[in-house]
């Protein structure tokens, strides 16, 4: 697999430099030439590779790290984006929800790159703290990689959840229980959640990282001590390790979650925290 950061801003930088550090190779690209970015590549470090951006769109997987409403001129750079995996990192902050057709801006993004695998990762933190946290940014994307492309098929959303017999209980359905590679005293674990309407789990965390992206549905989501958030079909969050958080669903109708964690072996998936 390879990478490319498309933005060469504080954020792009930042993840750049993420990379430079394990030196793990990945070209950078932008509105500016291979040649302007060339000074930037070079401070960053030897792995950071400046390139035009119709050479950059080539790579496995695209970090978007653009302004929002710039991703039309990006993907008109590729002549196709089937099969790519677009990490994006672009905020809507400002942008009202008419101008967005009052979908989430995950679905935006995704209707510029048809037949790209997209998932929203890195716009909830600073750049700085990302320059700074090398393996957490390695591991984010590659299991979002992970997700995204390895995975979609095999839990692809049926047919309209409102067509099914709605569902009593929260169902948790397991797809993958492996050692983490490099770390065997971790686990990774794939699962789906079936939240009913008016289903909700207890507050609770995990002994690990984890990675929730909302396939169909509505569902609210709430770190304690903090507002709560709703999450729409194509949102994701990232929930660090020991996050005290809970799911509710206040919609009228199911909610389908996938749920990617990397937790420790020997311990309880979910530990309740009154």
């Amino acid at each position: 697999m390879n990478y490319a950061t498309i933005g060469a801003g504080k954020e792009g930088q930042a993840l750049a430099k993420a990379f430079a550090r394990k030196q793990i190779e990945v070209a950078i690209a932008s509105r500016r030439s291979p040649e302007a970015l060339a000074p930037v590549a070079k401070a960053i470090g030897q792995t950071i590779i400046p390139e035009s951006l119709r050479d950059a769109v080539k790579a496995d997987t695209i970090i978007l790290a653009i302004p929002f409403g710039t991703q039309k001129e990006v993907a008109k750079a590729a002549e196709s984006w089937q099969g790519k995996i677009v990490i994006d990192v672009t905020n809507a902050y400002g942008v009202s929800p008419e101008e967005l057709g009052n979908l989430p801006s995950s679905v935006v993004i995704s209707q510029a790159f048809p037949g790209a695998k997209l998932v929203k990762a890195f716009n909830h933190s600073g750049s700085i703290k990302w320059s700074h946290r090398v393996r957490e940014v390695r591991m984010r994307i590659l299991t979002s990689a992970v997700l995204i492309a390895g995975f979609a098929t095999l839990i692809a959303v049926p047919a309209g959840l409102q067509a099914q017999e709605p569902p009593k209980n929260i169902v948790t359905t397991p797809y993958i229980k492996s050692p983490l590679e490099g770390d065997p005293s971790r686990e990774v674990r794939l699962t789906t959640v079936l939240v009913p309407a008016g289903g909700a789990t207890p507050f609770h965390r995990h002994p690990g990282d984890q990675w929730e992206m909302v396939q169909e549905g509505e569902i609210t989501y709430t770190v304690k001590g903090e507002e709560p958030k709703v999450l729409k079909a194509g949102d994701a969050v990232y929930i660090p390790r020991g996050t005290v958080h809970r799911n509710q669903n206040l919609s009228g109708q199911p909610v389908r979650t996938v749920e990617l964690l990397i937790v420790d072996k020997d311990k309880p998936q979910t530990e309740p925290v009154n």
